[in-house]
């Protein structure tokens, strides 16, 4: 037996995360260049660090944003990527790809259940954590479409994903702003 196969080491060393790497997301649309969960989710957490400066976050809600940040797309691994607009377009499927995602992460992955239960709690209470991952979460979307855009990709859907997403961003800011604004007023 190797070192690796023993205690914590064994426990840290586990490879199943490795799986977002394998992920590509917007997988039903043209596109130019792959972009994988893995890739989103690390442009998501050193996003969430520039919001939390520009807005001066105190460090608790700036680690619960980071923890958010870092699981909130875990549950792919188990399920894939489903389209925002997919989602969007079909509330009842999302209110059962949140329930498939929590018992596959308990089941496969308890260590991050928790993290990811608290995350779809705090979005359902559009809380000022919850608002900081999401809007990371759409300014990466508004810079792959960018990328892309500038890459040649003038596909419709692309546009599309480009142009809902630079509202998103807007009506994101403005949401955490007034969070933020009303985090002080009390």
């Amino acid at each position: 037996m190797t070192y690796y196969n023993r205690g914590k080491v064994r426990t840290l060393g586990d490879t199943q995360i490795l799986g977002l790497g394998e992920i590509i997301r917007y997988n039903n649309r043209p596109k130019i260049k792959h972009e994988n969960v893995a890739e989103h989710t690390f442009y998501v957490i050193t996003t969430v660090l520039k919001i939390c400066q520009m807005y001066n976050i105190d460090d608790y809600i700036k680690l619960k944003a980071l923890e958010f940040a870092a699981v909130h797309d875990i549950p792919e691994i188990f399920l894939g990527d489903v389209p925002y607009d997919t989602k969007v377009d079909n509330p009842d499927l999302t209110e059962i790809l949140e329930r498939a995602e929590v018992v596959s992460l308990k089941k496969n992955m308890p260590e991050y259940a928790e993290a990811y239960e608290k995350f779809l709690k705090e979005e359902k209470e559009e809380t000022i954590a919850y608002l900081i991952v999401k809007l990371a979460d759409t300014v990466s979307v508004l810079q792959y479409s960018n990328s892309e855009i500038e890459l040649g990709n003038k596909t419709n859907q692309m546009k599309s994903i480009n142009e809902g997403a630079q509202e998103r961003v807007l009506n994101l800011i403005e949401k955490l702003e007034k969070a933020i604004e009303s985090k002080f007023e009390n």
